[in-house]
């Protein structure tokens, strides 16, 4: 291992306070030992001479400390407890003689000898210290915010728990580096930061990262920290898992729940009543279901974050979903309002959720429908059904994301039987004709008519900018010489690009 320089020394938390008043051109010297200083001529070569304000007081005394010490050899000075401050003449001397100079205005001389000896002598043994503290710290703490804030008062580094993109989940916010490869559940160290996997508790890939923010360390000090990070991960995951227990009865228990509330609608049992109420339904209000699904099955472990994450973007439209229920098949979600929604708040759901829907990755393939509003328990159970029909007819769309609402049913079922004849197929074919040699404009239309005529969502579902969506719908416009802006026009389109799918 390699000796640690003045620099590093510095970034340790003993030195935090530390600063340096001269010979910063020396900082990258190595220190192969730390010593006191007691006016003997004794050998201080490449040590960390320690002195106190006994050795610099009168000030000019400190000229002579920093002529002997450079002379032999010495790698850096440091000054504890002086309350005066250096001559002129002093940092010009240490300067020139790039001996650095560190000051530390309160500091028990004794301690930081002992503390600092053995970093620079026996950094395996601070090592085994930290980590026999840090057992003994970590052994009470049960809660994730606990564990955290003991492991950084032993390590005294701020420390924090995120998941692999970047969601900080405990500790302050802490960016994790892009050199980092998050895809291997092993210990990383990144430009100015130092991360630790904490393991699935049902496999071996990293359910999140313990992260640890190191601008400047010795390796001595880096090694530390690793090994702290990893006496930590066991008991974040141990909590972890006690989390999903928890969360995992929690899910099973509303699942049962509304189950009850669907089969039961309104004559539901009193112990249906007061379990709505133990965990925030509001059963007696009107109700505006969504049912949500994805194509991709990859998902795998992360689908419950699948309608967290569409949750959290709705709130940002003033939306917000009372509960995400899965079901198997996607996961029921409602909103619960006393009063009656209007016909604007159905255009706006479904016009937020098309937009949110659009900025989630894509690769998910997401499909969503909308039902109607409807009052009490027995209401809860018809928005829903009506949610999931429209989900069904949502995913005959060969776009993803696709939704749908339930007041569209009846005529997109007309629709649908329109699509199916062969007096449509055959328009189809002549009218699409001049787009069929170019897959991009043909995804481009039918992703504007699917879209109802937004330029912002079509660029948002076919990944491209709004620039390059105008200009593909002018080509669209000239190939085919018809007025997008003709609502006769656009439905007749519209019905071609469904049959030829």
């Amino acid at each position: 291992m390699n000796p640690p320089r003045v620099a590093d020394l510095l970034a340790e938390p003993i030195l935090a306070a530390a600063r340096v008043v001269a010979g910063s051109a020396g900082l990258e010297r190595e220190v192969a030992d730390v010593r006191w200083w007691v006016g003997e001529p004794v050998s201080v070569q490449d040590h960390l001479v320690v002195c106190g304000p006994e050795s610099v007081t009168p000030s000019y005394r400190l000229d002579a400390l920093v002529r002997r010490t450079g002379d032999a050899g010495a790698a850096g000075l440091l000054v504890v407890g002086a309350t005066g401050r250096p001559l002129l003449s002093s940092i010009r001397l240490a300067d020139r003689l790039e001996i650095p100079v560190l000051w530390l205005d309160d500091a028990e001389p004794v301690v930081l000898v002992q503390e600092l000896t053995p970093r620079v002598r026996a950094p395996d043994l601070v090592r085994a210290r930290t980590v026999e503290r840090l057992l003994r710290q970590l052994a009470p703490r049960h809660t994730g915010q606990d564990i955290v804030a003991a492991a950084e008062g032993v390590l005294e580094a701020p420390l924090a728990l995120v998941t692999s993109d970047g969601t900080n989940l405990l500790g302050p916010p802490i960016e994790l580096d892009d050199a980092l490869h998050l895809d291997r559940p092993v210990a990383q160290r990144g430009r100015a930061i130092l991360v630790h996997p904490v393991l699935d508790p049902d496999g071996n890939r990293p359910a999140a990262w313990l992260a640890c923010r190191v601008e400047r360390a010795a390796e001595s000090r880096l090694g530390e920290l690793a090994a702290g990070l990893a006496t930590t991960e066991p008991f974040l995951r141990a909590w972890l898992t006690a989390q999903r227990a928890h969360a995992d009865r929690d899910l099973l228990f509303r699942a049962r729940l509304l189950s009850e509330v669907l089969a039961g609608r309104d004559s539901v049992s009193r112990d249906v009543v007061e379990g709505a109420v133990s965990v925030g339904w509001q059963l007696t209000d009107w109700h505006v279901g969504l049912h949500l699904s994805c194509d991709d099955r990859t998902v795998g472990d992360q689908r419950t974050g699948v309608p967290e994450r569409l949750r959290a973007a709705l709130v940002a439209h003033g939306i917000t979903l009372t509960e995400a229920v899965d079901r198997g098949d996607g996961w029921a979600l409602w909103s619960s309002t006393e009063a009656e929604p209007g016909t604007a708040d159905a255009r706006a759901l479904l016009r937020a959720v098309r937009l949110v829907t659009a900025a989630l990755p894509r690769e998910w393939g997401l499909i969503a429908g909308i039902g109607r509003p409807h009052r009490g328990p027995g209401g809860l159970a018809e928005t829903l059904a009506e949610a999931r029909d429209a989900a069904h007819l949502a995913s005959s769309h060969d776009f993803r994301p696709a939704v749908e609402h339930s007041d569209e049913l009846g005529v997109a079922r007309l629709l649908a039987t329109w699509q199916q004849s062969e007096v449509t197929r055959a328009f189809a074919e002549t009218a699409l004709a001049p787009l069929r040699s170019n897959e991009s404009l043909l995804a481009t239309l039918r992703a504007y008519l699917e879209s109802g005529g937004s330029v912002v969502l079509v660029a948002e579902a076919l990944g491209v900018h709004r620039n390059t969506v105008t200009a593909r719908l002018q080509q669209v416009r000239e190939r085919l010489g018809v007025d997008l802006d003709d609502p006769s026009q656009r439905l007749a389109l519209q019905v071609a690009c469904r049959s030829i799918i």
